[in-house]
């Protein structure tokens, strides 16, 4: 197995060689994920693994299928990417190298099932996909739109895991967090960038003003979200063809 084989085109789902079909091994894991069998659903997943023409497209091809779930509780989805994840550390074989086309067109697909997917796989999938290396531009794109839907959680910790923070508006992504009262979740986000935490700091400060009131921020961001949503709705509405008449 050799997951830096150039072979085969991995922005699609197909296989050219004779290895497990990802989606085989998928249907296996399920039903021993509903049986509980944590030891044999671990070896089952890693001899698959082993069995895969190409691990990384393969754990693409499996989350692919089941785009769009986001139900409660642990998920099979992030337990196969963590598993896939320790795997590919316990191989002699290296990843596919940075910058390689491969990679660039593993991230682009990697990227798209994060969009769709439960914030459990954001750490496995950056790590697998070296996604704080990829374009970043997508990445903004999906923390803004995660931040628009009040999803601020989300997009504070997604923006972290992939070391987006510079190219954020820190006040932005903090006040919302700070008036739920998150300051540890901000405290993180702004470790490491020096020029962040005096900007964040300078925020706080003025907030300790006289004549400060905290409702006036609060419905600011009420409305901005608003706003955002209403936005989508009417972008939602433009595109929706018009009836014949």
């Amino acid at each position: 197995m050799d997951p830096g084989d150039p072979t085969g085109d991995p922005t699609t789902g197909e296989r050219r060689c004779t290895g497990q079909d990802p989606l085989l091994l998928l249907q296996a894991l399920q039903t021993l994920w509903s049986t509980r069998e944590r030891q044999q659903l671990q070896e089952e997943a890693w001899r698959g693994f082993a069995a895969l023409d190409d691990p990384l497209a393969g754990l693409l091809d499996m989350l692919e299928s089941c785009r769009g779930r986001r139900g409660e509780g642990p998920s099979l989805e992030a337990w196969i990417s963590r598993q896939l994840q320790c795997w590919l550390q316990a191989q002699p074989c290296p990843s596919p190298a940075q910058h390689s086309l491969r990679l660039k067109q593993l991230q682009a697909r990697a990227i798209r099932v994060l969009t769709e997917s439960p914030p459990s796989l954001v750490a496995p999938l950056t790590s697998i996909f070296q996604l704080q290396d990829a374009d970043r531009s997508c990445l903004l794109v999906h923390v803004h739109r995660l931040h628009q839907e009040g999803r601020f959680r989300e997009a504070v910790m997604l923006g972290t895991t992939l070391k987006l923070q510079p190219e954020l508006d820190v006040e932005k992504m903090s006040v919302p967090l700070l008036l739920q009262d998150k300051v540890a979740l901000v405290e993180r986000y702004v470790a490491g960038f020096p020029d962040l935490q005096r900007r964040l700091l300078a925020l706080m400060d003025s907030w300790c003003q006289p004549g400060f009131d905290i409702k006036d921020v609060a419905s600011h961001v009420t409305a901005a979200g608003a706003a955002a949503s209403g936005e989508e709705r009417l972008g939602l509405a433009a595109a929706q063809p018009s009836s014949p008449k």
